[in-house]
């Protein structure tokens, strides 16, 4: 390391720029979670019930649902939810059963997949009219029900 020579009186200054870089190593960290969390919880579906109804078998299907009947561990009944213009969801008055399973959800935990629950389900809709997930996200705590 090179020394710097200073003469009596004068005082040495050196700055260190890790604090810095440590600082902005953390704030792009927290960014990098933070925005595609954001993203996501403020696209989040909450189509119209009439989309599903109008819906063909083979379907994609993204849509917000409350569960309110959980007749076997592989199938569920809910009602869809519809997002309201303030971030709020009520519900559409359509019912939906939804086959899933634990591997299906992705965040969150299957122990929190019960009566009562608010749930994004991505599927495929069966000509059965049930939708196949295939992918759950717990939205229990997130949003708000009118």
């Amino acid at each position: 390391m090179k020394s710097l020579k200073t003469s009596p009186g004068q005082r040495q200054q050196r700055r260190s720029r890790g604090p810095l870089l440590l600082g902005l190593l953390i704030v792009g960290i927290i960014a990098a979670i933070a925005i595609p969390l954001y993203l996501g919880f403020s696209q989040m579906m909450g189509g119209s019930a009439s989309q599903v109804a109008s819906a063909s078998p083979g379907a994609h299907i993204k849509e917000a649902v409350e569960v309110i009947e959980m007749p076997s561990q592989a199938l569920l009944n809910g009602t869809l939810l519809q997002k309201n213009s303030d971030g709020t969801y009520s519900h559409a008055g359509k019912a939906v059963s939804i086959k899933w399973d634990a591997a299906k959800v992705v965040m969150g935990s299957s122990s929190q997949v019960k009566v009562g629950a608010v749930l994004q389900v991505d599927g495929i809709l069966g000509s059965d009219g049930i939708l196949s997930s295939t992918q759950i996200v717990i939205l229990t705590g997130f949003v708000h029900l009118k």
